[in-house]
């Protein structure tokens, strides 16, 4: 097919219909900016939550249908049908939304365009003349792209539920028609010239005319294939967790024309999408059993706690009761101790002694000893106290010498730890075995109130 100056039948925006959807799809557009605005209170972090959770590596499927319209169609349009000038358009595909700012996806969309030549004058200059032409064309777009929200560059808008996905990609287009045409012939033969029947023929009278006339209609096969690049502009509106609608406007340039493949398609379609995420209810009820959950867990928490503050609880009483015993145990002690107090006095004449036991071999005393000690330096802070060490008779006059001393030095340091001054403590006397006594008597050190 010879190329030609074609006089297009649309140009954007140029049909009435066309121009409504269009400022309809831009419009939503700029609703949708101007209630982008940002807030912060804890409804719009549940949205953001919402909106993060449903378009976060989720899968989805659509369907799409609208009107669609070609430029750059070399086929010329004469008187041309006012319905011709659109077309309808059907299609689908799926995405994969790896997160609210892009989602990637495929695409089939079902098109046609058609042209008509509905002829008002026949050029009878040449035979066979055309009369009628009717050009239709079935077009088959397949597409994979990736689409980006522009919304999320306010993530805080208050229109969590609308967005605009702006998209790109690259495609092939399938397309196959056919154009039907009817032509007439009209010619005369005279004298063996075939020549045009056409007014202001020439007729001579010795000569033998052949007047012919005849009607032709052709069916002539048209298809084409070729590469081309989309952008898109997708409104959406979330009606619920799994379904949204929208409206698309997209317009498609085509390469490798051949002469016969338009320079671009023209889109508006309504959208209806299915997401693939758990429904409401699923989601409420896995909500209300982590609840539950978390309930059970606190149950399981306080019956713990209440298990170890009984454990407490009993082990506080059973101290309780070990404090009352060695309360007793001491109110006993008192109790003898003001007895031993009494008979003390009645023999205050007579010098009060304590005895400082020590074992075998040894210059030091059991803790037992020591308790002892305190509580005899406690009974008579601030008087004066003579010190007399002794060894028992085994082992050498040298050795049991030294180990009294050791004895002796050991009860004074433990006197003046209690707070004695030393110039309380005389006088100082280590005797060794000099008394001769060979069992525990002779192991201790004497100590008297002066």
């Amino acid at each position: 097919m010879k190329k030609r100056q074609v006089k297009f039948p649309i140009l954007p925006l140029g049909d009435k219909w066309m121009t409504v959807c269009l400022l309809f799809l831009l419009g939503s557009a700029m609703a949708t900016s101007l209630r982008a605005q940002t807030d912060g209170n804890s409804m719009l972090q549940g949205q953001r939550e919402m909106s993060s959770e449903l378009r976060t590596r989720t899968w989805s499927i659509y369907t799409q249908g609208g009107l669609s319209w070609a430029t750059g169609v070399g086929y010329q349009n004469v008187n041309e049908n006012a319905s011709y000038h659109l077309a309808p358009a059907l299609g689908g595909g799926f995405d994969y939304t790896i997160s609210p700012w892009v989602r990637v996806g495929a695409e089939y969309l079902w098109s046609s365009y058609r042209r008509e030549q509905n002829l008002s004058s026949i050029d009878v200059s040449s035979m066979p003349a055309k009369a009628y032409g009717n050009y239709l064309m079935n077009i088959h777009n397949a597409k994979i792209g990736a689409q980006f929200n522009v919304m999320e560059f306010w993530p805080d808008r208050n229109a969590q539920w609308l967005n605009i996905w702006a998209g790109t990609g690259f495609g092939y287009c399938f397309a196959s028609g056919n154009e039907y045409g009817l032509f007439f012939s009209n010619t005369q033969t005279q004298n063996g010239v075939t020549t045009p029947l056409a007014a202001g023929n020439a007729v001579l009278n010795d000569s033998e005319i052949t007047i012919t006339g005849s009607v032709r209609t052709t069916n002539r096969h048209e298809a084409f294939n070729a590469l081309f690049v989309p952008a898109s502009l997708h409104v959406e509106a979330d009606l619920n967790r799994r379904l949204s609608v929208g409206l698309k406007g997209e317009m498609d340039w085509l390469f490798n024309r051949q002469n016969i493949a338009p320079k671009c398609l023209m889109f508006v379609m309504a959208t209806l999408r299915y997401n693939f995420v758990p429904s409401s209810t699923r989601v409420q009820r896995d909500y209300y059993e982590g609840i539950v959950g978390n309930l059970y867990s606190q149950e399981r928490r306080l019956e713990e706690e209440v298990v170890a503050a009984k454990a407490m609880a009993d082990r506080e009483q059973s101290r309780r009761q070990q404090l009352e015993k060695q309360n007793e145990a001491l109110l006993q002690q008192l109790a003898d101790y003001e007895n031993s107090r009494e008979s003390d006095t009645a023999l205050e004449k007579q010098p009060l002694t304590h005895f400082v036991q020590f074992e075998l071999n040894s210059s030091y005393f059991s803790p037992s000893e020591r308790d002892r000690l305190k509580e005899f330096a406690r009974s008579v802070m601030g008087m004066n106290l003579s010190l007399l060490a002794e060894a028992s008779t085994p082992g050498t006059e040298e050795y049991n010498q030294m180990l009294s001393e050791r004895r002796l030095e050991r009860v004074v340091r433990a006197l003046i730890e209690e707070g004695f001054p030393e110039e309380n403590l005389q006088p100082q006397i280590a005797i060794g075995e000099q008394n001769g006594k060979p069992d525990a008597e002779g192991r201790r050190v004497t100590i008297t109130v002066e």
